[in-house]
């Protein structure tokens, strides 16, 4: 029931999260066979942060984008789809009783519903509209208004990859008059600065049409704010709105073009066009939860912002120091920003340079959404070329920066981030890249081709996912599933032999085939009367399904070398502890794991897998251990420096 319907809407819905039309989903189908009134619905979103609900709904068209939607089935698909708010709305639960997941969703938009302010329908279809406009209804006491994403709107919103342009705030339309500022004089060359003081009813304004799009700067700016400062801001807000001001820090913000000038006497803005709060995301979205959520009135605030105008070509360079040195509640490392880009760049040019085996083809890192379209576009100038370009970068191996997120964040074990959506995970994940690698480290080859080989992991568990079609849940389930592979048969699993075959055996595929249903069933019963999907974003989600006892359904996987696993899964003596392996390991020069790892090979004396292990860290070592071995790695290490320093090859000091 509504399996093309709800492949297609996990598609779009993946786009339109890179896109900021949304900022995650959950899939729930369910459809009315029988009776009238009926409710048709894919999925469903109602972040924590937000008080809008947002209803996914979707119609497959098997010619595509040769094929026009019709007035009257859309009409038909977003009333159906509205219905089902109405339903929950009348708490009629009852009917999806026998549907897990619409159960579910409906439980919890149940027990939220007063927090639900608004409801937004989104249409989503393969084919083409010709008029999206459908009248905006009230469902108990609610504003519901619909969106149509056809085929043509995706297009668009996919191939833009600057969304700053797209925010344009003209103050004479929504205050009713420029906005005074203080210029900053005289006007340096290389930038102007203003400073403003804006009414807390604008900045409510500003987060509620355009929301983390304006801090595409700040990838932080996703995560939910939690510490004593937003609290004391949620306090000041409600108990002292008047001194706001005086107590805050303000923002700070940069523009592509401002409009400036002379209005009955004083310096105003009248325009801003490319608006980045650079910081300040915490306080911005504090004021606009306050009279979203918490129905404070914010007539009485006011708060600083300084802006500055910097020429497109100088944003790399100001943004990271103007993050650097403005003093906020919460500080933002210059990482966030600086090194983060260079880390998806250096993503991005290995991308470029490593081939597959064979020198065939390779794999496309879209740093920049729509990246990829115009590389084709770009090489492909004729149907040959065009050809040439698809045979070198197939769209199977195309991959984004929320992409290597989740497969990054699966493997290092943190599903229950990954189920919070795609942004909020890419967002957490850039926040914590410093913590995980040296603040010199950048991707390198070997890298590379281990998130590769996670790809490739990842797709083939997400195959198997598609082809057993679970009733719902599939998102949760292959995270999961990944992160319980790392957790059980990480250290022991060949990810260069995956990316040496580009592909997994039929051995490894057999056992996701297995472990998923188990792992679905699993998360139904950890959650118990919870949402199955809120509970998965919990710690307690992986704790539980990180106990269970698997294992391997048949013969192991040649991908799962388990001649180390015993040896792996044995403790280090009791005077050893883990980080003292991992400097035994560090101890070691480049040139020493090369003769280690020369000698191994040659004489057989190591085993297969601790070889790929020695490899590993031989190429750590030759980057000075910028990126130092887990301890599990170590663990192995010390084992084969034993045996090489029995036979003479190296010493420990």
């Amino acid at each position: 029931m509504l399996a093309d319907e709800t492949a297609l809407a996990d598609v779009m819905l993946g786009y339109m999260e890179e896109a900021g039309l949304v900022t995650e989903h959950e899939l729930c189908p369910y459809e009315d066979t029988a009776g009238r009134n009926r409710c048709r619905v894919v999925g469903y979103a109602l972040p924590e942060d937000s008080g809008r609900l947002e209803i996914f709904t979707a119609q497959f068209v098997p010619d595509g984008g040769d094929t026009y939607l019709g007035a009257d089935d859309l009409s038909r698909l977003a009333g159906r789809a509205a219905r089902f708010f109405g339903y929950v709305a009348a708490h009629d639960l009852a009917r999806f009783a026998g549907n897990d997941a619409a159960a579910s969703a409906a439980r919890y938009i149940a027990d939220e519903l007063k927090r639900v302010e608004d409801v937004r329908v989104h249409v989503l279809t393969n084919g083409l509209v010709r008029d999206r406009s459908v009248s905006t209804i009230e469902i108990a006491d609610r504003t519901v208004e619909f969106s149509v994403v056809d085929l043509e709107r995706l297009y668009r919103a996919s191939r833009e990859t600057v969304t700053r342009d797209r925010i344009e705030i003209d103050f004479t339309t929504l205050i009713g008059r420029p906005i005074a500022c203080l210029e900053m004089k005289p006007r340096p060359k290389e930038y102007e600065t203003y400073l403003v003081i804006l009414p807390g009813e604008l900045i409510f304004q500003l987060y509620e049409e355009f929301g983390a799009r304006l801090f595409e700067f700040n990838v932080r700016s996703f995560l939910q704010a939690k510490g004593k400062v937003n609290k004391g801001l949620r306090d000041t807000l409600r108990n002292e709105p008047e001194r706001f001001l005086a107590y805050n820090n303000g923002i700070t913000a940069t523009a592509d073009e401002i409009e400036a000038g002379l209005f009955m006497g004083e310096m105003t803005i009248s325009r801003i066009r490319g608006l980045q709060i650079v910081n300040g995301a915490q306080t911005t979205a504090s004021i606009h939860r306050a009279k979203k959520a918490d129905k404070i009135d914010i007539s009485k605030v006011a708060l600083a912002m300084k802006l500055t105008l910097v020429e497109p070509a100088k944003l790399t360079e100001f943004v990271p120091l103007i993050a650097r040195y403005s003093n906020t509640q919460n500080v933002i490392q210059v990482s966030d920003l600086s090194a983060n880009n260079e880390f998806h760049i250096g993503v991005e040019q290995l991308s470029e340079k490593v081939w597959c085996p064979g020198e065939e083809e390779r794999w496309f890192y879209e740093r920049a959404r729509g990246a990829y379209q115009v590389a084709a576009a770009r090489f492909g100038t004729t149907p040959a070329r065009r050809r040439e370009f698809d045979r070198e970068c197939p769209k199977a191996n195309r991959f984004s920066k929320t992409d290597l997120a989740k497969f990054l964040m699966s493997w290092w074990q943190r599903p229950q981030t990954v189920s919070r959506g795609a942004q909020k995970n890419f967002a957490i994940f850039m926040s914590e890249l410093p913590e995980r690698f040296a603040a010199d480290w950048r991707p390198d080859e070997v890298f590379y081709k281990e998130v590769v080989a996670l790809a490739i992991l990842f797709r083939a568990a997400q195959s198997v996912i598609r082809r057993a079609k679970l009733q719902s849940y599939g998102a949760n389930v292959l995270t999961f599933m990944i992160a319980k592979l790392s957790s059980d048969f990480g250290v022991q699993l060949d990810l260069p032999g995956i990316w040496e075959s580009q592909n997994v055996s039929p051995e490894l595929v057999r056992v996701f085939e297995d472990w998923a249903p188990r792992i679905h069933a699993a998360i139904i019963t950890g959650a118990g009367r919870s949402n199955v999907t809120e509970w998965c974003k919990k710690d307690e989600s992986w704790t539980y399904i990180k106990t269970l006892d698997l294992g391997l359904a048949e013969q192991a996987p040649v991908e799962i070398v388990t001649e180390a696993a015993e040896a792996d899964d044995t403790p280090p003596p009791p005077h050893v502890n883990g980080e003292d392996l991992v400097g035994l390991c560090c101890g070691i020069d480049g040139a020493g794991w090369a003769r280690v790892v020369a000698w191994g090979a040659e004489n057989g004396r190591i085993a297969k897998f601790d070889q790929r292990v020695a490899l590993t860290l031989a190429s750590y070592a030759l980057q000075g251990w910028q990126k130092k071995p887990s301890i599990k790695q170590a663990r192995i290490g010390v084992r084969v420096l034993k045996t090489a320093v029995g036979a003479g090859v190296v010493s420990l000091t």
